[in-house]
């Protein structure tokens, strides 16, 4: 059940919190991994720790959640790397406006909380799934799965 082994698994947010802790447990199930986010000089040091401690292999993308070209340019990348992706793993979310009283939240923090914490969600999950039918219907992998953490 927990046997990853040349399967991929693509994770956003994984630079810290949720995000990192899902990525090392795939990692340990041995699972290659994507790892998204806006810094990638995180993703960068946890791609050579765990590939290390766990012979894996590991691609760190900077990717920003709320542009859809830089998702589009994530799926290009791991495609480009392992040609198939059978889990995306939904953890980016942020800070901003968090312990701000409502009556001092403006409409700019509110915006920015949807687009990070839920239209991303819809976005990054619409393209990793058209990226996952596509090598279901090619015959390239068997099944694709969607874990959204909110």
């Amino acid at each position: 059940m927990f046997d990853y082994k040349g399967k991929v698994v693509a994770i956003t947010g994984a630079s810290s919190g949720l995000g990192k802790q899902m990525a090392e447990g795939y990692a340990q199930c041995g699972a290659n991994l994507v790892l998204m986010a806006r810094r990638v000089e995180r993703l960068e040091a946890s791609a050579k720790e765990w590939s290390e401690k766990y012979g894996i292999e590991v691609l760190p993308v900077a990717c920003d959640v709320t542009s859809t070209d830089s998702i589009n340019a994530a799926v290009a990348a791991a495609d480009a790397k392992f040609g198939h992706v059978e889990v995306i793993v939904n953890c980016a979310g942020g800070e901003k406006g968090t312990g701000t009283p409502l009556v001092d939240f403006d409409k700019g923090d509110w915006e920015f909380t949807l687009n990070l914490d839920l239209t991303s969600v819809f976005e990054v999950t619409k393209v990793f799934t058209g990226y996952m039918k596509k090598n279901i219907e090619a015959g390239k992998q068997t099944y694709g799965r969607v874990i959204n953490i909110a």
